[in-house]
């Protein structure tokens, strides 16, 4: 049983199963949606609420009364938010407050079969970007204190259309998880992160590094073929990014997704960016394969049963 890092957090590591990547049975993606009735696809930016940020060429744009085309990247609003900039009243039983806050949808790509495992060099420093820029849009609203971002990738890892997107929600909370990780490093005489990113770069869990970040199999993985990515140098955020980072970080995001699926087949999978406005906390981006399922075990106990070792995981996706 591994212990997390720094959190009272366990994984169980039952690698006597000896499972092997051929084993994983997954379907995939899902089934591909016709390009004439995707509302991500170029053309029909109608079917979509309208964008705060379409990305061009020759700028940054916002829907106004047409619709912006030429577009690269495009962010808008979610038809239908988990939270919103004007929430209904809060229940009255109990401990309950406004869900107030911003839900969007960021489509990455106008190429309805674009894979991120694929993108290219440019496409990724792009998508970087994006994510900064959106996280820097949404940051300093009044009542925001914490911007989650994600991406699901296929629909058993919860996409529910397969034109790549990712999202944003922008919340009045820190979440839990994150103030007990704060709890944690406040503790620490140095950024647990920090030591992390150094110790790991000389372990069998490096499966990728350059001049900025490292890709890791995480010591206490949940899941088989979890990754981690992390700032070698202390950043909080993505706003913290300058342009080396960010050609870095792009780098090391395509190698942690091209690996995955030169290794798997294409599994779906879930990636998220964990980060504070705080300067105590250290920027990291984890991404986990749908892979296994989250039964009667975990859920009574919290503790995750992950039948791949990550020594194993990193050594596989090294020579992927």
């Amino acid at each position: 049983m591994r212990r997390h890092y720094f959190l009272d957090e366990y994984t169980i590591i039952a690698a006597e199963r000896g499972k092997r990547p051929s084993d994983f049975q997954h379907p995939g993606t899902g089934g591909r949606s016709d390009p004439k009735t995707c509302p991500f696809c170029p053309g029909n930016e109608e079917m979509t609420p309208p964008a705060v940020a379409a990305y061009t060429d020759g700028g940054v744009f916002a829907d106004g009364k047409e619709r912006v085309k030429g577009w690269w990247a495009r962010s808008f609003l979610n038809l239908y938010p988990a939270v919103t900039a004007e929430p209904g009243p809060p229940s009255g039983e109990w401990v309950a407050d406004f869900a107030r806050g911003f839900h969007e949808v960021i489509v990455e790509s106008p190429d309805h079969q674009a894979d991120p495992s694929r993108f290219s060099k440019r496409d990724l420093q792009r998508l970087v970007c994006v994510y900064r820029d959106r996280y820097r849009c949404r940051i300093y609203e009044p009542f925001v204190e914490y911007v989650s971002i994600f991406k699901n990738w296929g629909r058993v890892a919860g996409a529910s259309l397969s034109h790549t997107h990712s999202q944003l929600i922008a919340l009045p909370i820190v979440p839990p998880a994150l103030k007990r990780e704060m709890a944690a490093i406040g503790e620490s005489p140095r950024c647990p992160y920090c030591s992390l990113a150094g110790r790991e770069a000389s372990s069998d869990r490096l499966i990728f590094e350059n001049e900025r970040f490292v890709l890791i199999a995480p010591y206490s993985s949940t899941v088989p073929y979890e990754t981690w990515i992390l700032p070698k140098g202390h950043l909080s955020d993505l706003e913290g990014l300058d342009p080396i980072d960010r050609e870095c970080l792009a780098e090391v995001l395509g190698e942690g997704l091209g690996r995955l699926d030169r290794l798997l087949g294409g599994p779906p999978y879930n990636y998220t960016i964990h980060q504070l406005r705080d300067p105590g906390y250290h920027l990291n981006l984890r991404i986990q394969p749908a892979l296994s399922t989250i039964a009667g075990f975990e859920k009574n106990t919290g503790i995750f049963i992950n039948t791949v070792s990550p020594e194993d995981a990193a050594s596989q996706l090294r020579t992927a």
